[in-house]
């Protein structure tokens, strides 16, 4: 009797943490693929990103010392771009709340432009609602604010 307890539990253990096992194998690999992908498109750019943010819908990488930002999509078959930091004057976190719920957001974006005239050269979305529905919002303004005091900080020197 013992022995089939034991046995049974066991099995039950298994149906349980197996499942929760796999997983967490299965987003490490995602993640190590997305880090994988963004190096080798730095190395296509001659980018030597040492500051890198990963997530499902954007992956950041940043070369410090060339002072460029490598922004790619990996939602939109890795689409990239490369940024060049000396061109932007204006760094900006822009949250876009729900026309009729304006407590929630709809929207997180940064947004970068030229001093003279203001014009925004390019929009880096870190969240949207209709896109990703997994995400956190207050999760990823944190990230976006924390790019935007990187980004800042490139800028002005």
């Amino acid at each position: 009797m013992d022995t089939a307890s034991t046995l049974i539990g066991l099995g039950l253990l298994a149906v349980f943490v197996l499942p929760i096992l796999f997983l967490i194998w299965q987003q490490n690999t995602k993640e190590k693929n997305r880090l994988k992908n963004l190096k080798e498109l730095s190395l296509k750019n001659n980018l030597n990103t040492d500051t890198v943010e990963i997530s499902a819908t954007l992956l950041l990488g940043l070369d410090s010392k060339a002072r460029k930002l490598l922004v790619i999509e990996p939602t939109n078959n890795m689409q990239h771009k490369v940024l060049d930091l000396c061109y932007i004057k204006n760094a900006k976190v822009s949250s876009h709340p729900f026309p009729d719920k304006p407590e929630l957001i709809k929207r997180i974006s940064l947004d970068l432009s030229e001093n003279k005239n203001n014009k925004k050269l390019t929009e880096i979305i870190f969240y949207d609602e209709d896109d990703n529905a997994n995400n956190n919002a207050s999760e990823r303004l944190i990230v976006a604010q924390k790019w935007n005091r990187i980004i800042s900080g490139k800028i002005s020197a």
